[in-house]
């Protein structure tokens, strides 16, 4: 026989005050509507953007290693075409390194309201304007001449000191050989873009070379594979032979990487002397610190610092040491040559398939 449906409501009603009771006890409040509500759909892309990415990086210009003021026209002109043409995911800082030109709030601003100026006239738009306003960070970098090496440069006769190129263009050499790993705002970053005031990005980009090296496990990108002059390169030749016989592991990796010697290379004196060297293009420079901060790594970088007239004398200069330490350190799928996107006052179209940063 079926209990009348009076007998089945009261337990029912009974349960639910319990209830009710119980969630009062324990604090809990009903949301209300305006607690949570979906983001609208155009507001998505902003919302993972915003997200903490997992590495660090920025953009690096060495814009002055001389006290005094420096021109900064071709760097004016220059970065709202590095913010319009690239599409960065983040945007990350750009370190404009001086020796005194900006030590100044005036100076400072003044950079700024030309920057400003610069970017409104190449037709960037309000917003892309302001944030990259937002990016400058102006960074103070000294650059003194090595112990043993005379200001006036007469106690010998260094390469380039008759053009007045001395030092300035060593200091350049010596700090992106070797200096900038070391350099308290950027040694530990995850990744900087190394550019050069004249280096131009003329087309849009397809993606962010930042995001593309950690997708993709990157460590280290360049634009193109020249040859530097064997009369600016004295004594490098030896220098590497020598340090990879000391080193087992050195040896391997240039054997791995298919490295060529000049011949005769047992031949002590004169090793090399007259043959260019392999060398990067390196007004654009895509690096993974970590891949140079290594104790192998650095105790190359130490071996190379370690005689000031490489830079200061012989004019060592970057490409050559960039190649070196990548053929001797780094495996063949860690380095990898980028097609031309970047070209010293050239015209570049590139994005077929993935790109102008296509590894």
């Amino acid at each position: 026989m079926a209990l009348p449906r009076k007998y089945i409501a009261i337990p029912v009603m009974v349960a639910a005050l319990m209830m009710l009771y119980f969630l009062h006890s324990t604090g809990y409040r009903p949301l209300s509507p305006q607690t949570w509500t979906r983001p609208a759909l155009s507001h998505l892309p902003d919302y993972f953007a915003a997200a903490a990415p997992p590495y660090t990086a920025a953009v690096v210009y060495l814009h002055s290693v001389m006290p005094g003021p420096r021109n900064p026209a071709r760097l004016l002109h220059e970065l709202p075409i590095l913010q319009k043409n690239i599409p960065w995911r983040h945007q990350w800082p750009v370190l404009v390194l001086h020796a005194g030109a900006y030590d100044t709030a005036e100076s400072q601003q003044d950079f700024l309201t030309h920057l400003h100026a610069s970017a409104i006239s190449q037709n960037l738009t309000a917003d892309a304007t302001e944030k990259l306003m937002k990016r400058v960070e102006f960074v103070h970098t000294d650059h003194g001449l090595p112990e043993g090496i005379p200001a006036e440069g007469k106690a010998d006769k260094p390469l380039f000191a008759q053009t007045g190129a001395w030092p300035a263009y060593n200091h350049m050499c010596a700090f992106n050989s070797y200096k900038i790993f070391s350099h308290p705002r950027i040694t530990n970053l995850t990744y900087y873009l190394r550019l050069d005031d004249d280096s131009t990005i003329r087309s849009p980009a397809c993606f962010d070379p930042f995001e593309y090296m950690h997708v993709n496990n990157k460590s280290y990108a360049f634009t193109k594979v020249v040859n530097d002059a064997g009369w600016v390169t004295e004594g490098m030749w030896p220098f590497v032979s020598n340090y990879a016989q000391r080193h087992p592991d050195v040896e391997r990796h240039l054997r791995g990487n298919d490295w060529k010697w000049p011949p005769n290379r047992l031949w002590l004196n004169n090793f090399g002397q007259g043959h260019d060297f392999p060398s990067y293009g390196t007004n654009f420079d895509l690096v993974r610190l970590s891949r140079f901060r290594t104790p192998e790594m650095t105790a190359y970088l130490d071996e190379l610092a370690s005689d000031p007239k490489r830079f200061y004398w012989y004019r060592w200069g970057t490409s050559p040491l960039c190649s070196g330490r990548a053929y001797e350190t780094l495996t063949s799928v860690a380095c990898r040559r980028r097609s031309a996107a970047v070209r010293t006052g050239e015209h570049v179209s590139r994005c077929r398939g993935r790109g102008p940063y296509d590894v």
